[in-house]
């Protein structure tokens, strides 16, 4: 049989095929508006924002803990305190150098010892009650020795008496208007700040038993007991601000690009089933690290968490809106077909199939944002697994079945 012969029998036995092949039998869907998201879907970690770690300055036994793990605290309250070794002790023996320091320069100051002065003073009263009565006694002899009534060496004698009473009122006086030694008050001003600075040490050793909080926040972690014993610099709380918390986002290296500032983190997690929080990514990878088979970049976002359900530490499931679209056209994915990375689709025309030509913008999981080639009145079909061709005929499934 000639060629050309054998080609024109093979053409109307493929055409005799055709026309007798079945219809398939597709559903269909019709375009429908709605809000189209394209996510990245990850997991991260809820950590406290403004968090502090508290340690204990020195090494000490618990002897009591004064609050509870999950409670409010103000800055400078007393968390925990550690068992009195002898710090206690030490500090009273400080102050008590400092009180005798202080003493010995108050004495000093006021130029001699109360005891001394007190006797230095009854002295110099009875001088002068002598001078007082050698006086008159000068004078009464003064007329009798003008009289001649008595001898004159008797009133010489009471005068030399007088001058002798008058010089040891005059040293006395002295003796306790004498201004302090400049060398013993440097030493005592010394003596006074050597106690005032181990007083301050013994302060600090007494206030290192008591462990407060730094700042304001919730007490997060307290992995002490009393009676535990905690070696200097061990971990006594851990206290952040829970209001609004900070999600770590493992992002995987590819997927980095996909992501930017200000797009919407969806955080859920398993404690809290059916729950989201919404926040909007703040800051970027800044390195690459291997986290188990996986290298990723750690991005994140700060989430309000008013009950303070987001606990710090708590794994989460993280949805990243990379892209969305409000109230589009769209289309199940399953309606929507590549070839030669162009998309199309079938629409039906009088039972027929006809190969549409479409554009596509955001893709979410399930449906396709079609911006151009359908309009909402017409009827997509769904594609089975045989293979269609344009103008090929179909028979529909009901559309309760099929549509959207």
């Amino acid at each position: 049989m000639p060629a050309a012969a054998r080609v024109q029998r093979v053409i109307v036995l493929f055409a005799a095929l055709s026309c007798s092949a079945p219809s398939p039998e597709l559903g269909t869907v019709r375009p429908v508006q709605r809000d189209i998201e394209r996510a990245l879907s990850t997991n991260g970690r809820i950590e406290a924002t403004s968090r502090v770690a508290v340690h204990v300055a020195t090494a000490g036994r618990v002897e009591r803990v004064l609050v509870q793990s999950g409670e409010r605290v103000k800055k400078g309250q007393e968390l925990l305190r550690l068992a009195d070794t002898g710090q206690a002790a030490a500090r009273m023996q400080a102050a008590a150098r400092v009180e005798g320091a202080e003493a010995r320069l108050a004495q000093l100051e006021s130029g001699l010892d109360p005891a001394r002065k007190a006797v230095l003073e009854s002295e110099r009263s009875k001088l002068h009650a002598a001078r007082e009565n050698a006086a008159r006694d000068i004078q009464r002899l003064g007329r009798l020795v003008a009289r001649k009534a008595a001898p004159r060496s008797e009133l010489e004698a009471k005068q030399r008496q007088l001058d002798g009473l008058k010089i040891d009122v005059q040293a006395l006086d002295l003796q306790l208007e004498a201004r302090p030694s400049e060398d013993r008050r440097s030493e005592l001003v010394a003596s006074l700040r050597d106690a005032g600075a181990a007083l301050r040490a013994a302060d600090q050793e007494a206030a290192r038993l008591s462990i407060r909080a730094p700042s304001d926040g919730q007490v997060y972690s307290l992995p002490v007991i009393e009676g535990e014993f905690l070696a200097a610099g061990g971990l006594a709380a851990r206290i952040g601000a829970l209001g609004t918390v900070r999600a770590i986002i493992f992002v995987d290296e590819p997927d980095l690009g996909r992501v930017e500032p200000g797009d919407v983190a969806r955080i859920a997690a398993d404690a809290y089933p059916g729950r989201e929080w919404d926040c909007e990514v703040d800051r970027l990878a800044t390195e690459i690290v291997e986290m188990g088979p996986r290298r990723v970049g750690r991005v994140s976002c700060k989430a309000a968490n008013p009950d303070g359900r987001l606990l710090p530490n708590l794994s989460v499931g993280v949805r990243i809106v990379t892209d969305q679209a409000k109230h589009v056209l769209s289309l199940p994915r399953s309606a929507v077909r590549r070839t030669d990375g162009r998309a199309f689709v079938w629409v039906v025309n009088d039972g027929k199939a006809l190969r549409r030509a479409v554009e596509t913008g955001v893709e979410g999981p399930v449906f396709v944002e079609i911006r151009k080639g359908v309009e909402a009145f017409e009827s997509v079909l769904i594609p089975g697994d045989e293979p269609l061709s344009d103008g090929q005929n179909v028979r529909l499934l009901p559309r309760g079945d099929t549509d959207d």
